[in-house]
């Protein structure tokens, strides 16, 4: 059974490095709490093995890969042990 959101609820979006709840975005658009804001994420490698680049969208970062495309920053994460 779903459960729509009522007015007021909303993600909350939580830093990288300490599992805060982020209040602004690092240079790589990724949310990050006040004290990480001049902090930012080592090279990151998908899992086919070559690097990915950070974007922003719409729905909030996510990473490109020359060989899979668009994939998901959380399984990003997964995959570099972060």
């Amino acid at each position: 059974m779903r459960i729509p959101k009522r007015y007021g609820e909303s993600q909350v979006a939580k830093c990288l490095f300490c599992e805060m709840q982020a209040t602004t975005t690092n240079g790589q658009a990724v949310p990050v709490c006040k004290n990480h804001a001049a902090r930012e994420l080592p090279a990151l490698k998908c899992a086919c093995g070559s690097f990915v680049d950070i974007r922003k969208g719409k729905f909030g970062p996510f990473c490109t890969c020359f060989n899979c495309g668009a994939v998901n920053l959380r399984k990003i994460l997964e995959v570099n042990g972060l």
